[in-house]
């Protein structure tokens, strides 16, 4: 989860992670570990390896507590949202590191705009075969993780018309967008050695594809989702990542012939997802005829339902009709604002999502 650091008292951006990172550093009797991230205003929390979203649960909700504990000490609060709603980029200051100076030194304004933030879902897969051809039926239902978890409508105090604007601004990184379809992980380790070798990326982490293998930790990690308001958002999207992860892999195992959607249409329902979220229609991969994005979601749940209760993750994949009946966190965020008129509103709301 990547987090904003926020100042309480004008509910701005605060760049404030480094003092959070280097006082976890040095008190580590807290048990509270984040990291860093290219903007200052950030920190990330990792949950250790997790059997089941129940795990991911108890992991998250200790680290959150934690967190809460430590960023009142330190006069300040946070909150989950792809963007900022106000905030301006160019008010940011940068971690000072090595890595993150090459990548403002290579993508300049692009890389300077990457106020954003996301939620990271790893899978853990048998061997890198099965995660190239995973990832590649999984990235045809990328459009409906976005749209479920698109929260980042205002950009700089405007409504941007978009329910992930946090998308279009990712996007612009040289090595950022849909994953590439490979025949197997031969053919993904050849295009990884070309960038190697012509200087493109240092290392395979530079590859910020919305669904990547992740070859250090044995798993395919989606990124395409926003970040939500709510810890049970959270573990909603991780249930349905992980029952279509666990669905495909199956498949794959039996032998099963499945059909692979033109790149060309899942870029069309990706972009459908990032303007309209749940409320818009995506090409549905049988039919390949438009049908309202909470059909085609509903449609998704239900077949998965056995693979969740095998799982154990029923009730959480549950979660996803709750998101259905009340909306998005853009919708929300929009909600709130025409309630109040204010910005401030939104942040203050978005500020409540994991205080409870």
């Amino acid at each position: 989860m990547e987090l904003q650091l926020i100042d309480p008292e004008t509910g701005d951006l605060a760049p404030r992670g480094p003092d959070l990172v280097a006082f976890c550093e040095a008190h580590p009797e807290v048990g509270l570990v984040v990291k860093p991230e290219l903007v200052q205003a950030t920190v990330e929390i990792n949950t250790g390896i997790c059997k089941d979203v129940a795990q991911v649960e108890r992991d998250l909700t200790t680290q959150l507590l934690l967190l809460r504990t430590v960023a009142q000490q330190h006069g300040i609060s946070f909150l989950s949202a792809g963007t900022h709603p106000f905030a301006l980029w160019r008010n940011r200051r940068y971690t000072q590191s090595d890595r993150y100076r090459a990548l403002i030194e290579k993508h300049v304004w692009t890389a300077r705009r990457m106020q954003i933030y996301g939620l990271h879902v790893h899978v853990g897969m048998p061997d890198g075969d099965t995660a190239i051809q995973v990832i590649n039926q999984l990235t045809q239902y990328a459009p409906l993780l976005l749209a479920l978890s698109g929260n980042s409508p205002y950009w700089e105090g405007d409504d941007t018309g978009l329910d992930s604007c946090r998308t279009k601004v990712f996007e612009n990184l040289s090595a950022a967008g849909l994953p590439f379809r490979f025949e197997d992980w031969a053919g993904y380790e050849n295009l990884v050695q070309v960038l190697l070798e012509s200087g493109s990326i240092q290392t395979q982490r530079e590859i910020w594809w919305d669904i990547r293998p992740h070859s250090d930790f044995g798993t395919l990690e989606v990124r395409i989702c926003d970040a939500t308001r709510t810890l049970a958002e959270v573990l909603a999207l991780t249930a349905l990542v992980q029952c279509l992860a666990v669905y495909f892999q199956r498949l794959l195992a039996a032998g099963e012939e499945i059909r692979l959607l033109h790149p060309g249409i899942i870029r069309e329902n990706k972009w459908r997802a990032c303007r309209w979220g749940i409320d818009g229609e995506l090409i549905d991969p049988l039919s390949l005829k438009p049908v309202p994005t909470r059909e085609l979601i509903e449609q998704t749940v239900a077949f998965l339902q056995p693979i969740a209760v095998e799982l154990d993750c029923a009730n959480y994949l549950l979660g996803i009709n709750a998101i259905l009946e009340e909306g998005n966190g853009a919708t929300r965020q929009r909600r709130v604002f025409e309630q109040t008129g204010s910005l401030a509103a939104v942040v203050a709301d978005l500020e409540a999502g994991l205080a409870t």
